[in-house]
Order: C-alpha cells, then structure tokens, then sequence
C-alpha cells in the first residue's frame, strides 16, 4: 500500500496560517513526522489564493530539504507545476487530472515532465454520483492517458470519495472501484480517504473503516494522515489478510519493532 500523507495542506486553516508566514520549521516537522510514522510519499498543497505557483515549489524545497522520500504535487494549476515539476529530487505523483475540460490544459505540462498521475473521476457533468459514471469516467481518463503515452502502472485512478452523510455514495464507489480494476489490470487506485467522514462525528472511525472495505475492492494508495496510528495498524493486517503481505513479514516485523504495541496503547 502506497501511503501519501496528507497534513501538508494549505487549504487546511492552521497549515494555511504556517504558509503565509513561510513558517519553515512547521513544514519541516510535519513532512518528518509523516516519513517517521510510515509514509512512503509526502502530499504538499500550496494551493493559497494568487501564492500557488511561488507556494509550491517552496515547499518542495522545503520538504525534500528533510525527507527522502518522493512526493505528490497536489495542483491543478499548470504554471504551478511547470516551476515545481523539474525541482523534484525523485519521480513524483501528480494530484490530479480529471476529466474536466479545464483540467486537460495539464496535459502538455505533464508529458514533458512523465510523473505519475492521479486520474480524478470528475467530469463536465461534475460529481459522479453512482457506479455507472464513475467507471465511465474512469475509462475516459485511462484510455487518454494510455493513448498519450502513459503506462497503467503510471495512473492512479481516484474513484472520487463522497461525505456518506450526503447519500450512500460509499457504496457506489467500492462497486466502481471493483470494475475498474477488473476493466484495467495494472492500473493503481487511489482515494482522498478522509472526505468520506465529513459532517459526522467520530471521523476516525468511520476513515478507518472506509479504507479496510477499499483495499478489500482493490484500493493499493491512500492519501491519509499517517500519524493516524490505528489506521496504520489496520493497514497492516489488511494486506496480510488479502495477501499482499507474504507469510506477514511486514506485520511481523512491525510488530518486533514495536509499532503495533505503540498503536495498541494509543
């Protein structure tokens, strides 16, 4: 499982606060906690009101500077990443294109740099808001990707995770998610995992529990809060349950390093 921590968001009112006073030791602590407690990419947002383009590469600098791990442009803007594309140290992960006619302006932008892409499955229509047009959309965005030169392995489709208080969009997804990997073997799935919570009390629980029924349709990254330690361990003992985790070698030696004692006190 590729985990994408997620606290580096300058949409997020008190990470937005740190941004506009270029507050470089916050962004240094978060990226390094993340690393430490089990992250294998660090998402960083800039995404503050006409400081975008300048924002983004600063806190790529900025946390590549103290972690040694890859990292996911988390941008819509195409001027934002033309300047943070080449500063990067390792390949990183686009977030993201969608089927939006705006969005597709990317497109040149990100066959000249060759990162990998998250494939958001929104679309002129807007939000999906069942199975049928969250596989279509889907299918739209692969098959363009593919035809441009990308390969499966490089797309990461992220089947647009809806608040459940507004409907039983939950469901719909984890069907989608299953055609999808069933239509395109190879492709990644992804998922902005949090969003399902939103509106309803004791959030944790409910992102826990999301992402468990996701990985068992197929989910193989996640954009989560890696200090999270209840959801690390969760992830752990999914992957050796679905298979993913040989004879538990990975639970195991979490287990002798500790970390699910840590996770179990918590």
């Amino acid at each position: 499982m590729l985990i994408i921590g997620e606290l580096i968001n300058c949409t997020r009112k008190k990470v937005g606060e740190a941004a506009q006073k270029r507050d470089a030791e916050f962004f240094k602590d978060l990226a390094r906690k993340q690393a430490v407690a089990g992250a294998r990419m660090v998402d960083v947002n800039g995404g503050l009101p006409d400081q975008e383009v300048e924002l983004l590469s600063w806190l790529v600098d900025l946390v590549q500077g103290v972690v040694d791990i890859p990292l996911c442009l988390d941008s819509a803007d195409p001027e934002a990443l033309l300047k943070a594309l080449p500063r990067c140290k390792q390949r990183p992960l686009v977030n993201s294109i969608s089927d939006e006619p705006a969005r597709w302006a990317m497109l040149p932008v990100l066959k000249e740099h060759r990162p990998k892409v998250i494939a958001l499955c929104l679309s002129e229509s807007g939000t999906p808001n069942g199975v049928d047009d969250r596989v279509a959309t889907a299918s739209r965005l692969v098959d363009r990707l593919t035809a441009e030169g990308f390969a499966l392995d490089d797309i990461y489709v992220d089947p647009c995770v809806m608040p459940l208080a507004t409907g039983p969009h939950s469901q719909y997804l984890l069907a989608a998610v299953g055609q999808i990997v069933a239509r395109y073997p190879g492709v990644h799935i992804s998922a902005g995992v949090s969003n399902v919570s939103f509106g309803l009390p004791l959030r944790k629980l409910v992102n826990e529990t999301f992402l468990t029924l996701l990985m068992a349709h197929g989910l193989d990254a996640a954009i989560v809060d890696p200090c999270d330690h209840q959801m690390m361990m969760n992830i752990l003992a999914a992957e050796a349950l679905l298979g993913r985790d040989a004879y538990c070698k990975s639970y195991l030696r979490a287990y002798k390093e500790g970390k699910l004692a840590e996770v179990a006190v918590a």
